[in-house]
């Protein structure tokens, strides 16, 4: 079963920190709607599909991209110390 996973996944860009960030705001935004307020799931909805469609995707150059992008963004918030 392993072995079938890793040939599916051969040459499909995978998971990389944006993705991780993206999966987490999903949940969070999943958790939020059980408030009751379908926005939220709505929302969720859409960013769970946007970051399966970037980890199954095949363009790995513009994926790296925006991964690229993402971690310019964050550099000051990741690298400050308190």
């Amino acid at each position: 079963m392993k072995e079938k996973l890793q040939r599916f996944m051969w040459g499909r860009y995978g998971i990389d920190r944006l993705n991780r960030f993206l999966l987490a705001g999903a949940f969070l935004f999943m958790i939020l709607s059980m408030t009751g307020v379908g926005f939220f799931y709505a929302v969720a909805t859409v960013v769970m599909v946007y970051a399966y469609f970037r980890i199954f995707s095949r363009n790995i150059d513009k994926r790296a991209s925006e991964n690229q992008w993402y971690l310019n963004k964050t550099y000051k918030l990741r690298t400050a110390v308190y």
